[in-house]
């Protein structure tokens, strides 16, 4: 069963994975940003990686399919990321700036845990 989490991990914190973070991050506005690219490298492989052991806690505790896994998971981790921005004020922004960056981290991690990752859990 060890072998499962680590191959959750490992799938999860892929460069296939991490890359479109890894470009939104390099592409944004620098002046937008309380933190740095370097620290930001080291993070995201981390949290994807943690994330998908939890799903697979989650999924075996409660018998989920793989699908239920990711579509929960797809759900939540956006939620967590969010959430964790906002509160520890992770950009400089305003008003709309936090609704459409919500909108499109939602749709990023929905995507990525859904057809990503989920793939690569099928086929790895």
């Amino acid at each position: 069963m060890n072998n499962n989490y680590l191959r959750a991990f490992v799938i999860a914190s892929s460069i296939i994975v991490i890359f479109p973070h890894y470009l939104a991050v390099a592409l944004a506005d620098e002046g937008k940003l309380n933190y740095t690219y370097k620290s930001y490298t080291f993070t995201a492989p981390i949290y994807y990686g943690l994330m998908n052991m939890l799903s697979l806690f989650l999924a075996l505790s409660f018998n989920l399919s793989s699908r239920e896994r990711y579509v929960l998971i797809g759900t939540i981790s956006p939620l967590i990321v969010i959430s964790f921005s906002y509160f520890f004020k992770t950009y400089k922004y305003e008003g709309n700036e936090w609704i459409k960056y919500s909108i499109g981290l939602f749709i990023k991690h929905f995507l990525i845990w859904n057809i990503v990752i989920f793939l690569l859990d099928k086929y790895v």
